[in-house]
């Protein structure tokens, strides 16, 4: 199949820049002596997922406990579902996974840790667990010095043993002010390596310290006492990482392909993909690649608008195709249900996106 073949809008991935950015984050985690823990929500694809695995990942990260079923159904089995799992009907779910691969949850609060405790006594088996640190991203996780606590009562709950300490510094990624962000990212691991030290007060052996987002890992990989990563935008990249500094537009792996399906005026033309095919949570337009002098301006849900400047007005022609970055690929990829692996203009892989809306 060619890739003139590929109706759109499509997601289309360059697979030797996406192998690149596998290997190169793998090595990263190599020569620093640290283990890597691919987080898959990013592409939600098992068979990319496998290659990540392949090529160094210790086990994947998955955010939802649905995607974990689907990892775990396809051949994916040491899983790290990096967020609570709470409620009576998502507990028994856990325990039927854990039956089948080794899987891990994170905790932050003494009552789940005794709901997750008796389903996995109820059912005869253990569950690792990971304390999970707020260091500073407000988000889900206990203050370091409630830590303690938590991976005590870890320690005395049957049915679940300790594995370590989890902390997110996604919010430190976020400042497109260089200083900003390593001041940030010193904070965050400041108060997560804290949080390992007063639990070892306790007593308590904490054998794995996982952190790491695309933006911030290349950093905070640096702190002595981290053990694992847990990045997952580096498979692909996006706009948000290249305005980081953690990403180059020719790292980017991952484009829509459109079609121009509308000239309007010599300024302005549509292409046919809006806020239905690249989401718009961070409210930041996809970025042209391959052209001059076309920017995308505003979203419809099947539209996107476009100013032309230059000589886009002259070239820019009914029936083109323009290929975007996205400014954020994650929730990009969960709109579509296949990606298009190509080698130059050549398909040759059709990856079905098997987690896509996996959201419980």
């Amino acid at each position: 199949m060619d890739k003139s073949e590929i109706d759109t809008p499509a997601l289309i991935v360059d697979v030797d820049v996406m192998l690149r950015n596998i290997r190169e984050m793998a090595k990263l985690a190599k020569e620093r002596g640290l283990k890597l823990r691919p987080h898959v929500k990013t592409h939600k694809v098992p068979e990319i997922a496998k290659i990540q695995v392949e090529e160094g990942g210790k086990g994947i990260c998955v955010q939802k406990l649905s995607e974990a079923e689907v990892m775990a159904e396809n051949g994916l089995d040491n899983i790290f579902i990096t967020n609570e799992v709470v409620g009576q009907l998502k507990l028994p779910r856990l325990a039927k996974l854990r039956e089948k691969v080794d899987v891990f949850v994170a905790v932050d609060h003494l009552d789940n840790i005794r709901d997750l405790s008796n389903v996995m006594k109820e059912h005869g088996l253990e569950l690792g667990v990971y304390v999970d640190v707020d260091c500073g991203m407000h988000r889900t996780g206990v203050p370091p010095d409630k830590a303690p606590d938590l991976a005590e009562a870890v320690t005395r709950s049957e049915g679940l043993y300790l594995v370590g300490i989890m902390a997110y510094e996604g919010h430190a990624g976020a400042p497109r002010d260089r200083e900003e962000r390593v001041s940030l990212i010193n904070k965050a691991m400041e108060q997560t390596l804290l949080s390992v030290e007063l639990v070892k007060r306790r007593g308590i052996e904490v054998n794995e310290v996982s952190v790491g987002s695309s933006a911030t890992v290349r950093y905070s990989s640096m702190f002595e006492g981290i053990t694992e990563l847990q990045p997952g935008m580096y498979v692909f990249n996006d706009y948000y990482l290249v305005e980081r500094e953690a990403a180059t537009i020719d790292s980017c792996a991952l484009h829509v392909l459109t079609t121009v399906m509308s000239r309007p005026s010599p300024d302005r033309g549509v292409v046919d993909a809006g806020s239905k095919t690249f989401h718009f949570d961070m409210n930041r337009y996809p970025i042209a690649v391959g052209v001059e002098g076309v920017e995308m301006v505003k979203f419809s849900e099947e539209h996107g608008w476009l100013i032309l400047r230059g000589q886009a007005q002259e070239k820019i022609r009914l029936g083109d195709r323009l290929e975007f970055i996205p400014y954020h690929v994650c929730p990009c990829v969960n709109q579509f249900d296949i990606l298009y692996g190509l080698r130059g203009d050549r398909v040759e892989r059709v990856w079905p996106v098997a987690a896509r809306g996996k959201v419980t």
